[in-house]
């Protein structure tokens, strides 16, 4: 992990509230950009990343993989916000526990936006188990290889009322023979796939989502924005602690009041100076 490396057979991992910025390998088959997390693989275990930051995480070697990489234990993802990396491929790499039958890899109100994988997939969902991404942005992701797709899947996955806009890729959906991707409530702009995707009731380009991230100097989260189209708060993340979170573009909502809220800052922190 360039940052980060737990790997504990018996134990579980949560994360909550971490910034990585700028972090990266230097392993000489570089891999993991950010985090490698291994977990005992039960369904009880928790692997868990919660109300955190990943941006900037850039490595332009030949071969870089995984920014976020969680293996086994049931994988949760409330609140995080992916913004701004670039790897080789397979930016998202989860491996949860597999069970067919109960969902043990879960996304809700997390952002995913203008990541750049030079090869393969951003979501990359290996393990053969049951996936949901709930109210989720995933926007202007960039996929170079021809092959996989934007969100990869080797188990049956639900997206329900999720915005997937503007990211490029062959494929959008991608799922591996006898699983199915079904999106239901979404908007979306593109819904290219490899065959295996289901459409349930109507799919339109008319919402995105304003979601709480947590936010500091280098792990900001104003990168929610496609447009004109018009932005709703789910009624889910309107509970979070206001000190730490703040809606994309909604606190921040033009560049001037930005650049005058940090003039504020620097004002009030100058007055604190010693004459």
């Amino acid at each position: 992990g360039g940052a980060i490396y737990y790997s504990n057979s018996v134990g579980q991992s949560i994360l909550y509230e971490v910034c990585g910025y700028d972090c990266f390998t230097t392993y000489s088959t570089p891999r993991h950009q950010f985090a490698w997390i291994q977990v005992n693989n039960a369904a009880s275990r928790k692997n868990y990343f919660n109300y955190s930051s990943i941006s900037r995480c850039v490595n332009t070697n030949s071969d870089p993989w995984h920014t976020l990489y969680l293996y086994g234990g049931n994988i949760l993802c409330p609140s995080v916000n992916a913004s701004l990396n670039k790897c080789y491929g397979e930016t998202i790499y989860f491996y949860p526990y597999s069970d067919s039958n109960s969902v043990t890899c879960s996304f809700s109100f997390s952002s995913f936006a203008d990541n750049t994988v030079t090869q393969y997939t951003l979501f990359y969902l290996i393990a053969n188990a049951k996936y949901e991404i709930k109210s989720c942005n995933i926007l202007r992701n960039t996929q170079s290889y021809s092959s996989e797709g934007t969100i990869a899947a080797w188990g049956n996955t639900n997206i329900e009322y999720s915005c997937i806009l503007e990211n490029n890729a062959n494929y959008i959906f991608f799922q591996a023979s006898s699983y199915t991707i079904t999106i239901s409530n979404c908007t979306v702009d593109r819904i290219s796939n490899n065959g295996y995707l289901t459409i349930q009731n109507t799919v339109t380009k008319s919402f995105i989502f304003a979601l709480n991230h947590m936010s500091t100097q280098n792990c900001h989260s104003e990168y929610d924005s496609i447009g004109t189209i018009s932005h709703i708060i789910p009624l889910s993340s309107s509970s979070k602690k206001q000190m730490l979170h703040y809606s994309c573009n909604e606190f921040f909502s033009q560049s001037s009041l930005r650049d005058l809220l940090l003039l504020a800052s620097i004002f009030s922190t100058l007055k604190l100076l010693p004459q």
